[in-house]
Order: structure tokens, then C-alpha cells, then sequence
């Protein structure tokens, strides 16, 4: 690393080396957040400190507050890591190469896998049980995921050339098409009952989920 020196001050402005901060890690980003995200589920989120996280992450405090700004940032970031992993937003984007059918079953086969998973479980009961005393961690939560999910959906449905919906319609049929992927097993495993998990049975479901999507888009052409 090169130093500026005293001597270095007084050359010209172009002659001086320019100063840059040590770049931040992503290794040291995905291990904050796998961290953080152990403690909000164990934790909740009122009790969950960021000084809490930075030992338990095995980084200095402020390291943390260089990668997120504050506990709600942390939160929404773990939050959206977790969407990431399922790939949701990779699938919404791709208007160009996809028919709009194979993006929604794409979205609608890994949402229901989002779902089945056991930490996001968790994570929703968290939520539920916390919110009651804690209306801003249900409006963070609500934000990063599920409205956050709508949205890229609604975008999907006014930019795709097979459906080209206005705004207020493509956002009613997005939060119709993600209730519809919720169905019946969601409720199942939020009361901790058995459901139906085999894959060909997901897979089934997904698609006639967007089958569904595609015949109550046809009301709105009307």
C-alpha cells in the first residue's frame, strides 16, 4: 500500500497518488449475514444487537456498520439474501429470452421452495409471534420479502411483451399469483402440520398456479 507522505503534499493535484479505503469484503458480507440471520431467529429481532452480531460474526462493530448502515438495513438484507438464494429475482428479470409462462413457473416452482424452507418457516413465526409488540419489524419484514417479491412480478407483467398490463392491474395479479402459491401446505407449515413435499407434487402445483395466473390475466385484456 502506498503511502502519502508529507513531502507528497506539495506536488501537483495530478501527481498525487489517490487514497483508497481498503475495499469492503463479501466474504466477510455473507458471513455477518448468516450470523445475523442465526440471531433473529433465535433471538427475535428487538433482543438482537449489532453488537451482538459483530462477536458473533467474529468481526469488529465496525466492520458490521460498513457493510449495513443500522439494525433495519441488517435486517432487510438478510431478509432479501434469503429471496437470493431461491433465485427469485434472477427469474423476474429475464423478459427478454423467456416466455412469460416458463418466468412464472420459474418464480412460482423456487417461491414454493422459499417457502417449504425450514428457516424461513421459522422465520415467519418469528415475525408473527414479534410483530404483535413490534408493528416496524412487520413492515420491515412485509417490505424486503413479500412486497418486495409483488413488485418484481408487477414489473415483469407490464414489461413482457405477451402481457403489457397497467400498472394497477399487474400489481393485482401479482399479489393474486403469490396468494395462489401460498395456498393450503403454507398454513400447513406455519401450524407445524404435515403436507404434501415431494418435488413432482411442488412442481405440479406451481404449474397450475400459473395457469391460473394466465387465465385471470385475460380479464383484465377485456
Amino acid at each position: 500500500m502506498t503511502i502519502l507522505t508529507t513531502s507528497a503534499k506539495n506536488l501537483p493535484k495530478q501527481s498525487r497518488l489517490k487514497i483508497v479505503g481498503r475495499p469492503k469484503s463479501s466474504q466477510k458480507r455473507k458471513q455477518i449475514l448468516h450470523h445475523a440471520g442465526e440471531l433473529f431467529l433465535q433471538q427475535g429481532y428487538d433482543r438482537t444487537s449489532m453488537d451482538a452480531v459483530a462477536k458473533q460474526s467474529c468481526v469488529s462493530k465496525q466492520t458490521v456498520y460498513s457493510h449495513f448502515q443500522n439494525k433495519d438495513v441488517l435486517y432487510n438484507a438478510v431478509i432479501e439474501s434469503k429471496c437470493e438464494e431461491y433465485r427469485i429475482e434472477e427469474a423476474a428479470i429475464c423478459i427478454g429470452s423467456n416466455s412469460l409462462d416458463e418466468i412464472l413457473y420459474s418464480i412460482a416452482f423456487n417461491f414454493i421452495q422459499l417457502l417449504n424452507d425450514k428457516r424461513v418457516i421459522a422465520m415467519y413465526s418469528v415475525v408473527i409471534g414479534e410483530s404483535k409488540n413490534n408493528l416496524h419489524l412487520a413492515q420491515l419484514f412485509y417490505d424486503a420479502g413479500p412486497l418486495h417479491s409483488i413488485n418484481l412480478v408487477k414489473d415483469l407483467l407490464i414489461k413482457h411483451p405477451q402481457s403489457g398490463l397497467l400498472e394497477c392491474d399487474a400489481k393485482e395479479l401479482s399479489t393474486d399469483f403469490f396468494n395462489l402459491l401460498k395456498g393450503n401446505y403454507h398454513m400447513l407449515s406455519m401450524l407445524g402440520l404435515a403436507y404434501e413435499q415431494k418435488p413432482e407434487a411442488l412442481e405440479a402445483y406451481a404449474r397450475k398456479v400459473v395457469a391460473k395466473t394466465l387465465k385471470i390475466a385475460e380479464l383484465f385484456t377485456y
